[in-house]
């Protein structure tokens, strides 16, 4: 591997949008558009002055030292693919992480690896950091702050260009409490909740008190944020004891003034809803089915 940039450092992320959906499409022809995409995307790089530093499935880690360089390659690899089949999303962000024998370490390297994952097909995202170093020579659009998984500060993220994006793949189109920490050692549990709730439109986890049932539950939710149209909802019953007071409860959560509407503002929506302490609340479950 050839020598990491060090000081400041701007971080590029890649990621196929719909890379299943494009297995099924494409057949035999997947792999192909697969090599070709990762021929144009590494000629970006190179040209750019960019060093790869990791490439795990069909996404790319790479390091530029110098803002304008990282850019520069995610224009002329978002241009490169416009002819193609495949579709990525592109984030950026700039900081001074640690170099180690391994790679790089710090919070800048999971900041922009949450910046990419939160954007779409086609798309570049930048940190405000990034965009600091670029100066007014480049036309970006301003995309407000945003909740990023494992990030406790909001990020003002803005987009290269003008173009139309469905909402970005962040926390704020949910009502999920901002988690301290990341969650540790539960990954064989998190992938098979994440693997029910994609396949049942109710899931209900059961364990004893401060087992981590609820902190379980966001991070799934977490997780689904961007599979969710109309966003994913944490709904605290801890404090009630009235099960009449569930379905208003919801219903103010989701900013629906009168409880009784609340179905009917469901209806056609795609909305994850996590209950908490249900259990003490059971006789308002034939109303919740």
């Amino acid at each position: 591997m050839r020598q990491l940039p060090a000081g400041t450092v701007t971080f590029l992320f890649t990621d196929i949008e719909g890379s299943t959906r494009l297995v099924r499409e494409l057949g035999d022809k997947y792999a192909d558009a697969l090599a070709e995409h990762r021929r144009l995307l590494r000629e970006a790089f190179v040209h750019h002055g960019g060093i790869e530093v990791d490439t795990q499935g069909d996404a790319f880690f790479v390091a530029f030292s110098r803002a304008k360089d990282a850019l520069a390659a995610a224009m002329q690899a978002q241009q490169a693919l416009a002819d193609t089949p495949i579709r990525v999303r592109i984030g950026l962000h700039t900081g001074e992480p640690v170099v180690t024998d391994e790679g790089y370490v710090g919070i800048d390297v999971h900041r922009a690896a949450r910046i990419a994952a939160a954007g779409h097909g086609g798309q570049v995202l930048l940190s405000q950091t990034t965009r600091d170093l670029l100066g007014g020579d480049v036309e970006l659009r301003e995309l407000g702050d945003h909740r990023l998984k494992d990030l406790v500060e909001p990020q003002r993220l803005y987009q290269l260009g003008d173009g139309d994006f469905p909402p970005l793949k962040s926390l704020n189109q949910s009502h999920l409490p901002v988690q301290p920490t990341q969650l540790v050692g539960r990954q064989a549990e998190l992938a098979e909740v994440l693997a029910l709730v994609r396949a049942h439109r109710l899931v209900t986890l059961t364990g004893a008190g401060g087992s981590g049932k609820t902190r379980l539950a966001l991070e799934v939710a977490a997780e689904l944020v961007g599979e969710f149209r109309d966003g994913v909802w944490f709904v605290g019953l801890a404090s009630l004891r009235d099960p009449s007071l569930v379905v208003p409860t919801i219903a103010h959560t989701l900013g629906v003034r009168e409880p009784q509407t609340a179905s009917e503002y469901l209806r056609d929506k795609e909305t994850l809803l996590i209950l908490d302490n249900l259990e003490q609340l059971l006789d308002a479950v034939p109303k919740l089915a």
